[in-house]
């Protein structure tokens, strides 16, 4: 378009300026040439004879291609070309004859336009001296339709170069702009696909002009923009994925108390789900109400706290929290709150409390015995053999008793350092379990027990033998402590397609529900006074336990009240 305007408005300018100059240089020409036929006029003579006017006027006219007109100095047509002399008006009323037969200005000459003709109007002169006399004046007139003839072939030449040239720039033109916009669109297509995040896209680069320039720039950022969104988003997965697999809860809320973090740890602490809590106020139940108090006073004082939680649901635990307040600059003051779950230490530290404490008692009961029997022998009774003799029967139980005490805690002791190393052989269950049996049936028949032994099969397993003994044997000595005179003990293995298992059981009192969870725990008995009476340490469980897990098996037991208990040990083959 605008190469068409440009075009357009070029073209009107050329041919007005080429009219213009036509009408300047055929005019001059008029001019010139009224002034040749003035100078060749003798116009005293042609005055004396009219006639020779009218003839005149007919050869130039047809000489020059015009229309000639003579008039003397008043006015009067003398001689034209196209109508008589005699018909045609005066022409002194005329402006332009006034005006030309007033000049007294020799080789001069006025034209005009009117009528669609142009006229050319030039005075005859007499000059004599330096006085000067208008004879009369020529007028040729020539119709402006002949001129525009004679400027159309003028048109049409400049018509056709214009359309030739808009023809010529408007594919130049149209070129150089495909040239242009097309990689403006990539780069304009590219930059929508940096936008929405997509880094894919890359404009060619086919010059080293300014635009090839700017699309390398945009190529360049697209990648760059990539390998850091890339970058950013690497780290973001792994911050993510490490806050999310946190043994430990974090928590985060802005100004407004509006939960903007919580990891899985939270929630499980809590047990809450995700859009429960994120981006939403703290909840208000009675669950949070000590994390509550500790991130308002946080949010107060703008320091760093800590403290100890108590939960009760959905299972008992002890959280340790610290908190730590963040500033940002539109945000203002949030919270930043670590949850580390320390049931496990507390409870190990109340374990540890209680082994102690479990541990004196259990010294201070034979050393007090001892210490007692002992003072009574040195008091006198030692002069009675008799009482001297009990006493001392006491004290040898005592100090056996004692010594199984400490014998039991340094076997454990070891076991849970694992100082203790497995010497792992091939052995005949059949055999391993008939040697056992030896140990323990005389003690079960004097017991008025009933023991029976049934193997399923004959295999061999992979154990330590004298490890694997001290587990019958504290399971079996278990079973005769807490079975009736009457009762039965029940000793069976066998073996399934991965592994095989050994199980012993017996029609005793049975450990009440409540009490099975802690039954392999040091020093806890369902029945103490039976345990104290049988000579039990406290620790035959925990034992048990720990030399099981060593040889990699699992403790499953099964227990009623009145009914009995089975505790069964299972072993990979």
């Amino acid at each position: 378009m605008v190469i068409a305007i440009s075009v357009l408005g070029t073209g009107i300018f050329v041919a007005l300026l080429v009219k213009a100059s036509y009408l300047d240089s055929l005019t001059d020409r008029l001019g010139k040439e009224g002034q040749l036929l003035v100078n060749t006029l003798n116009w005293e003579e042609a005055l004396e004879q009219p006639a020779l006017f009218q003839q005149h006027a007919d050869k130039f006219s047809r000489s020059l291609g015009v229309r000639v007109t003579l008039i003397n100095n008043d006015g009067k047509v003398l001689g034209d070309s196209s109508e008589s002399p005699v018909v045609m008006d005066n022409l002194r009323h005329h402006k332009e004859v006034n005006r030309v037969l007033e000049s007294r200005m020799k080789g001069s000459y006025h034209s005009v336009t009117q009528d669609d003709k142009l006229y050319v109007f030039t005075p005859a002169i007499k000059k004599e001296g330096e006085t000067s006399e208008v004879l009369g004046a020529v007028r040729l007139t020539m119709e402006l339709k002949t001129i525009n003839g004679s400027l159309s072939q003028v048109w049409l030449s400049l018509v056709g170069g214009l359309l030739i040239s808009f023809i010529l720039a408007s594919l130049i033109g149209s070129r150089v702009a495909r040239n242009i916009t097309r990689p403006i669109e990539e780069m304009t297509q590219a930059a929508v696909d940096i936008a929405r995040n997509k880094f894919h896209r890359r404009v060619p680069v086919q010059q080293r002009d300014e635009i090839g320039r700017l699309a390398s720039a945009i190529n360049r950022m697209a990648a760059g923009l990539r390998y850091q969104l890339e970058t950013i988003r690497k780290s973001e997965r792994r911050l993510t994925s490490v806050i999310e697999t946190m043994e430990s809860g974090l928590l985060m809320v802005d100004s407004n108390r509006k939960i903007t973090l919580a990891n899985q740890a939270i929630h499980r602490f809590f047990n809450v789900k995700s859009p429960q809590l994120l981006n939403k106020p703290l909840p208000e139940r009675a669950v949070f109400h000590d994390l509550h108090l500790m991130i308002r006073k946080c949010l107060h004082t703008g320091e760093r706290m800590q403290g100890e939680i108590h939960l009760y649901f959905p299972e008992e635990r002890v959280l340790e929290a610290n908190l730590t307040p963040i500033y940002g600059e539109r945000e203002g003051m949030g919270v930043v709150a670590v949850l580390h779950d320390i049931t496990a230490i507390r409870k190990l530290e109340r374990m540890r409390t209680e082994f102690v404490a479990n541990v004196s008692h259990e010294l201070k009961t034979p050393v007090t015995s001892l210490r007692g029997f002992a003072e009574t022998l040195l008091d006198g009774a030692v002069e009675d053999p008799q009482m001297q003799r009990e006493f001392l029967e006491i004290i040898q139980a005592e100090s056996l008793r004692l010594e199984r005490l400490i014998g039991d805690l340094l076997d454990l002791s070891k076991i849970e350092s694992r100082e203790m190393s497995l010497n792992l052989e091939e052995i005949d269950v059949t055999k391993l379990i008939r040697t056992i049996v030896k140990t323990t049936e005389k003690q079960m028949k004097k017991r008025g027990l009933n023991f029976q032994v049934d193997v399923k099969e004959d295999f061999t397993v992979h154990v330590d033998r004298d490890r694997f003994s001290q587990i019958l044997i504290n399971l079996l000595s278990n079973s005769m402590a807490y079975t009736p005179t009457g009762g039965s003990v029940n000793l069976s293995a066998g073996k399934e397609e991965k592994r095989w298992w050994i199980r012993v059981s017996d029609t005793g009192i049975g450990i009440p529900e409540e009490d099975l969870p802690r039954i392999f725990e040091r020093f806890y008995r369902v029945d103490k006074a039976r345990s104290r009476e049988s000579g039990g340490t406290g620790l035959g469980l925990a034992i048990v336990k720990h030399l099981v897990e060593a040889h990699e098996g699992k403790i499953h037991v099964e227990s009623r009240v009145g009914k009995g208990t089975a505790i069964t040990l299972s072993f990979p083959l």
